[in-house]
């Protein structure tokens, strides 16, 4: 009979706590967006009764300092160029390096599959289309390949080498279907940069 009083009491303790309200209120910030621009607060929320402010970091920057690497003595050509993003992500230099490593071993089909990963991961990089067509001419997926040197040219928009090594990829995926005047076409369009 205690023991049934006690745990009574001791349930009946926990749920009027649970609906009591909070001694202290937790601010909060509405972040939605519903006019279609940012709403920002009028001012800071008072400190609530613990003595803790709560400050927006909206307008206070951050630094981080760059993480540079040195390039080694690779005989191959850079894996970048300026303004790269794969300059900011490891996984997509593990990624490129693998799908050479492959290139090197003759698995194409694996490289591929690393190369499409690293496009998903770095959709602006020049480096990685040019890398995927290549994989693909040499499987002689030729239409594919034409189509993602393509993009790479998009991509590459200010980038004369990455556009003269993309446009010589396209008139040598042409020239191998046996469309010369669209290989020409393509040299005279590397020729440009």
């Amino acid at each position: 009979m205690k023991k049934q009083i006690t745990v009574l009491v001791g349930a009946a303790l926990f749920i009027a706590g649970c609906t009591s309200p909070a001694p202290y209120r937790v601010p909060v910030e509405d972040r939605s967006d519903r006019s279609g621009a940012t709403q920002r607060p009028a001012a800071t929320p008072e400190a609530p009764a613990s003595g803790v402010i709560v400050q927006p970091i909206e307008g206070i920057p951050v630094f981080r300092p760059q993480q540079t690497q040195p390039l080694g003595d690779s005989t191959e050509q850079p894996i970048t160029s300026g303004g790269s993003s794969a300059a900011a992500n490891p996984a997509v230099v593990a990624l490129l390096d693998s799908a050479r490593s492959d290139i090197g071993q003759g698995d194409l089909r694996s490289a591929q599959s690393g190369l499409e990963r690293a496009l998903r991961i770095a959709p602006r990089d020049p480096e990685i289309y040019f890398e995927l067509a290549d994989v693909q001419r040499k499987q002689g997926q030729y239409v594919q390949a034409e189509q993602v040197a393509l993009r790479g040219v998009e991509v590459a928009a200010g980038q004369s080498q990455q556009l003269r090594r993309l446009w010589v990829l396209i008139s040598l995926i042409r020239g191998d279907v046996g469309d010369q005047a669209g290989a020409d076409r393509a040299r005279q369009e590397a020729s440009r940069y």
